[in-house]
């Protein structure tokens, strides 16, 4: 049965480390979390095979004082801010390797959370959602410590300004992208005219996650700090 959490970890790093930490227990543990997290003060963030000087631009992370972290589990380097909704789905690993089906797993949740919003997404490339031709999301995964971790992104807003001060172009893209900039490339739910708040989206999150999973521990929170909403989600 899935367990589904929001957490308020307040860095990237820290995220980071809890899906590490969990991944690591998760067999043992016989884990099945779904946690859905913001990322907080700007972080750039490499796949585990990634080197800062191929994906960044390490001069000015320096001078804009933004950390450089890596990622456990493969993918592209991703800028991380306070408005990057992102999730983590950790389990122990199943009996055989689907890197697709692994995949499937994460984009069905990006794509469940979008549809609530009205908007269609679609898979694009090996692990991302896009919306018409541009990304709105990128996902990754691991099968480690004889667990499963797929985790993603979804744009709710992004500070374009910063990607490209921060971000070279990557050295490896998918088909569709064909050598798009960073803001030609990429689409925020704001763009798409979504108004949401953060609760409304946290909101559309966890139900879009109950629909996916069915059945669920019923264990999943909700920060307090937000009212209520009478929003369009239900």
């Amino acid at each position: 049965m899935m367990e589904i959490t929001f957490s308020h970890a307040r860095t990237v790093a820290e995220n980071l480390a809890m899906d590490e930490s969990v991944a690591r227990n998760a067999w043992d543990a016989r884990t099945h979390l779904l946690r859905f997290w913001w990322g907080g003060p700007p972080a750039v963030v490499m796949g585990s095979s990634e080197h800062p000087e191929q994906v960044a631009h390490v001069a000015e992370c320096t001078r804009y004082g933004v950390s450089l972290l890596k990622r456990c589990s493969g993918g592209c380097t991703v800028l991380q801010t306070n408005d990057v909704l992102n999730y983590s789905l950790i389990t122990s690993a199943p009996a055989s390797l689907d890197v697709r089906a692994s995949f499937c797993q994460g984009t069905e949740i990006i794509r469940a959370i979008l549809a609530r919003f009205g908007i269609a997404g679609v898979p694009q490339g090996t692990s991302d959602v896009a919306v018409g031709n541009r990304k709105i999301s990128g996902n990754a995964q691991a099968w480690r410590w004889k667990s499963l971790l797929v985790h993603g992104t979804l744009l709710v807003d992004f500070d374009f300004d910063l990607a490209e001060k921060l971000l070279k172009h990557p050295p490896r893209e998918p088909d569709y992208r064909r050598g798009r900039s960073h803001r030609d490339f990429l689409v925020t739910l704001r763009a798409l005219g979504v108004r949401a708040s953060r609760y409304e989206i946290e909101t559309a999150a966890i139900l879009a996650a109950e629909k996916i999973f069915g059945s669920v521990k019923p264990h999943h929170t909700l920060p307090s700090s937000y009212p209520p909403s009478a929003a369009i989600l239900s």
